[in-house]
């Protein structure tokens, strides 16, 4: 401008995936405050589990290779290790399957067909979940450790916070300018909605 004022015109430029993924919780009222000490979706340092009672939530690659985990390992080696998936079939490598059938027929580890479906505390400690078998009969299962796979899920984070036009996790866009509803916001890459 004439008198030496300059203005400055924000842009950004979103280029992102469809976020963060994070683990599909289990959703039992009260048992996030065990989230870090007893309760976990994910083993960053499995030394923490040996010679505890190790009960494994899901049936997937993650839960079925951790209950082999702690089954075998010689310095991890977990007290008791119980696997609890909705069904009696698996969504894992077939060989890894195969082992995990003859552990818990030779006695060496124990799979439940249900779902957890409330828990028990002693001295603000989790001591014990309780399992829903599909016929409705309940089951109670020791426990100091719960560890949780159902997998993961997008998360979006703070965009998701920015008045953003969102469907189904993704942001929507004019496909020809990559403007987003905001004026000055632009997005591209797998965030985005296509036709």
């Amino acid at each position: 401008t004439s008198k030496g004022t300059r203005f400055l015109t924000k842009t950004i430029f979103i280029a992102a995936g469809v976020g963060a993924f994070q683990p599909r919780p289990l959703k039992l009222g009260g048992l996030e405050k065990f989230d870090n000490t007893q309760l976990f979706y994910r083993v960053a340092a499995p030394s923490r589990f040996a010679g505890k009672r190790v009960v494994i939530v899901g049936g997937g690659d993650s839960a079925l290779d951790w209950a082999l985990y702690f089954v075998e390992h010689e310095t991890h080696r977990a007290l008791s290790v119980t696997l609890i998936h909705r069904r009696d079939s698996f969504q894992a490598a077939p060989a890894t399957v195969s082992k995990v059938k003859a552990l818990c027929e030779r006695g060496e580890m124990a799979f439940l067909v249900g779902q957890v479906t409330d828990f028990e505390e002693t001295g603000e400690r989790l001591s014990a979940v309780e399992v829903t078998s599909p016929d409705e009969e309940k089951r109670l299962v020791p426990a100091d450790v719960l560890l949780v796979f159902f997998g993961l899920s997008p998360r979006l984070g703070p965009i998701a916070d920015w008045g953003l036009d969102i469907e189904r996790k993704q942001l929507l866009v004019d496909t020809e300018k990559f403007s987003t509803n905001v004026p000055g916001i632009f997005a591209v890459g797998d965030i985005n909605t296509y036709p």
